[in-house]
C-alpha cells in the first residue's frame, strides 16, 4: 500500500495550558512516521477550536506561523464537542487520504497510532478505538460510565464498553459521514452505524498532564441522553409496556373492587386510591418527559438549522 496522507484532526476548547505541547508531540509522532514511510510527507494535523474563549487561537495561529504541520479551523461560537469534532473532519475530508481523530489532552495514548495504521494496511476502512482502563477518574464518574454502557447495551445502541472518539477513518468513509445531517449527533454511534471494513483498537488513557477536562457531570448526562434517543426507540416501547401493566393491573383490581362490593358493600380504601393517583400520576408525567424529548429532537431536526459556521481557517 502507498503511503497515505494522514490528517490528524483534534477538537479543542479552551486548551491553552497544554496546546504547545500537544503540538510539539504530535509533530514528533508524524515526523517519524514519515522517517519510516508509513504516512506521505504532506500529512499534517488540524485543530478544530471550538470557539474557545482564552488564547488557545492566538496560540495555534504562532504554532501555524512556525510549523507548517500546525493547521487550524476555528468555529464562530462554541458549539460542543461532538460538533467540532465533525467540523474538524469535515475541514480534513478534501486533504487527507486517511484521517485519525483524538483528544488535544493526549489522553488517547499517541503511540496507538501505529496500531491504527498497522491495521490499515491490513485493509480496514475505519478503527475505533477501545479504552482498556479509564485511567484516574473519579469514582462516581466510574460507575455512571459502566452504568452507562450496560444501559445502552441493553437498549440496543451501536455505543460499545470503552468506546471513545479515537478513531480512524478513510476518505470514503469521511465522504459517508459527511451524508448524515442530523442535528443531534452522537459520533461514535454514528461511526458503529457506517458500515464497511471496521475493527476495533485498544488503547490505554493516558493521566492528563495540562490543563483540565472540559467534560462536566452535567455534559455527560446530555451527551448519554442524547446517544439514548437519537439511536433507540427502546424507551417508547418501554413506555407503552408499562401502560399495558397497568391496565392488566387495573382490570384485576375492578374486578377485586366488584367482588368486595357484593361481598360488604362499599369498599374501603381511600388512603390506597390516593397513594395510586399520585404513582400513576408521577408515572404519566416521567413518561410524558421521555415522548418530550423524542419530539423536541424532532423539532430541532425539522428547522435544518446549519449546525456550525467556520469562521477562520489556517493552511
Amino acid at each position: 500500500m502507498a503511503a497515505e496522507t494522514l490528517y490528524i484532526v483534534m477538537p479543542c476548547y479552551n486548551e491553552s495550558a497544554g496546546i504547545e505541547t500537544t503540538a510539539q508531540v504530535v509533530s514528533e509522532k508524524l515526523r517519524s512516521l514519515i522517517e519510516q514511510g508509513r504516512i506521505a510527507a504532506n500529512s499534517a494535523m488540524l485543530f478544530a477550536d471550538d470557539g474557545s474563549r482564552d488564547n488557545t487561537w492566538e496560540l495555534l495561529e504562532k504554532l501555524h506561523a512556525g510549523n507548517p504541520m500546525v493547521k487550524a479551523s476555528r468555529l464562530a461560537g462554541n458549539r460542543g464537542k461532538e460538533y467540532a469534532l465533525f467540523a474538524g473532519l469535515m475541514e480534513a475530508k478534501d486533504a487527507a487520504d486517511i484521517v485519525i481523530c483524538m483528544d488535544a489532552d493526549l489522553q488517547h495514548d499517541i503511540n496507538a497510532i501505529d496500531t491504527f495504521l498497522d491495521k490499515r494496511e491490513e485493509g480496514y476502512e475505519l478503527l475505533y478505538g477501545l479504552k482498556t482502563s479509564r485511567g484516574k477518574e473519579p469514582f462516581i464518574r466510574k460507575i455512571t460510565a459502566k452504568f452507562f454502557y450496560w444501559f445502552m447495551g441493553k437498549l440496543g445502541s451501536p455505543v460499545l464498553r470503552g468506546h471513545s472518539d479515537y478513531s480512524l477513518m478513510t476518505k470514503q468513509v469521511l465522504v459517508a459521514l459527511s451524508e448524515y445531517n442530523e442535528s443531534n449527533m452522537m459520533f461514535r454511534a454514528i461511526l458503529r452505524q457506517l458500515g464497511f471494513n471496521q475493527a476495533p483498537v485498544y488503547f490505554e488513557v493516558k493521566e492528563r498532564e495540562l490543563g483540565e477536562s472540559k467534560m462536566s457531570l452535567r455534559k455527560l448526562l446530555a451527551l448519554s441522553l442524547d446517544a439514548i434517543t437519537s439511536f433507540s426507540v427502546a424507551p417508547l416501547r418501554i413506555i407503552a409496556g408499562i401502560g399495558l401493566l397497568i391496565f392488566i393491573i387495573s382490570l384485576f383490581m375492578v374486578g377485586w373492587v366488584v367482588y368486595d362490593y357484593f361481598r360488604i358493600g362499599t369498599p374501603n380504601g381511600w388512603a390506597t386510591l390516593t397513594c395510586s393517583l399520585w404513582f400513576i400520576g408521577g408515572l404519566g408525567m416521567i413518561c410524558l418527559s421521555i415522548v418530550g424529548e423524542y419530539i423536541g429532537k424532532m423539532y430541532m431536526e425539522t428547522k435544518k438549522r446549519p449546525r456550525y459556521f467556520i469562521k477562520t481557517r489556517l493552511r
